[in-house]
């Protein structure tokens, strides 16, 4: 199997992986607060994000659960934006595949503009969907 097509398999995992559950939550009330992470997905706010996103030729674009998802099989790249009923509204978590010696690496990272705690949860949320080890959670 090339090095391409282990990449198209990690994306395409990552786009199954439970974005039909994304209202799900995890028990805030039994964790800690998760320690502060500064955001890498390239943008300073969510609107910059999504206007960017959007705009970039070759993505596809869906709507799952009122969930904004942006699939850019070229970079190897899923946007998934909350909608405005979502509690930690405005939020993006991206998750990509980036190459390793081995093969490649799922990864996430998420930017959250509403309060600590909720801001949690979504992260929380989308660890354990996508079955990433976040600590803390």
């Amino acid at each position: 199997m090339t090095l391409l097509l282990r990449h198209r398999s990690h994306l395409v995992a990552i786009a199954l992986c439970g974005l039909l559950s994304a209202q799900a939550s995890a028990d805030e009330s039994k964790r800690a607060p998760l320690p502060e992470a500064e955001s890498s997905i390239g943008f300073e706010s969510v609107e910059d994000a999504k206007a960017a996103v959007l705009s970039q030729k070759g993505v596809e674009v869906e709507i799952v659960n009122e969930w904004t998802v942006v699939t850019d099989e070229a970079n190897y790249t899923i946007w998934s934006f909350a909608p405005e009923s979502y509690p930690a509204y405005p939020a993006v978590v991206k998750r990509f595949v980036t190459p390793t010696p081995g093969g490649s690496r799922a990864e996430m990272r998420v930017l959250c503009q509403d309060s600590k705690d909720v801001c949690d949860d979504l992260v929380c949320t989308f660890a354990e969907m996508n079955g990433f080890r976040q600590e803390g959670c």
